[in-house]
């Protein structure tokens, strides 16, 4: 008998301590429905919840070639959007259009795929093809060909590929210390 009073006596302390529990958990999980049907609720945006812009994102290149994309973007969090383009340059902001510039540090994919560097007279230019087809894209510096070595007369009449960033400075500094320099008030000027 002193057994049995013994586990009643148990049960209804356990009964007790799980009432008490389970009431102090009561606000706790009251809040965790309102934090889930708050969730719920900023998660059921409506496209009226967002705003549509045209983005223009630039890029400009070391050779001055400039490309550019234009997107339709949803903006949902202006934080979030500004992050996005935290590295990029905003050029322009109109009703309905932002335009970003980023600068990349290497020369165009155009200019990899069809520049050399050539002469065109007395004038160092970059060609789009081999300089023997005439179809320049711009002129660097005024050369005296009578300073050049054969080799590099020689290369430069058969056109130097411009196919990576490496080739396109280095050429343009080797060629700009042999550019003819003026003086023009105690400086020289190239």
């Amino acid at each position: 008998m002193k057994y049995l009073l013994a586990l009643n006596l148990l049960l209804i302390v356990t009964i007790l301590i799980y009432n008490g529990s389970v009431q102090e958990s009561e606000p706790n999980d009251k809040e965790q429905t309102l934090t889930v049907s708050r969730t719920e609720k900023s998660e059921d945006k409506t496209a009226s919840d967002y705003t549509t812009i045209e983005l223009v994102i630039q890029r400009q290149y070391l050779d001055g070639r400039m490309e550019s994309d234009t997107y339709e973007e949803s903006i949902t969090s202006m934080e979030d959007f500004w992050y996005t383009y935290e590295s990029y340059q905003l050029i322009d902001q109109r009703v309905g259009q932002m335009v970003f510039r980023e600068y990349v540090d290497d020369i165009s994919p155009h200019l990899k795929e069809v520049g050399y560097f050539g002469l065109e007279e007395q004038n160092l230019a970059i060609f789009e093809g081999k300089p023997q087809y005439q179809q320049r894209i711009q002129s660097l510096y005024d050369i005296d060909p009578t300073i050049l070595s054969d080799d590099q007369l020689a290369a430069l009449n058969e056109g130097i590929k411009i196919d990576s960033k490496e080739i396109y400075q280095e050429t343009i500094e080797v060629f700009r210390n042999l550019s003819k320099a003026e003086q023009v008030d105690g400086e020289y000027r190239n």
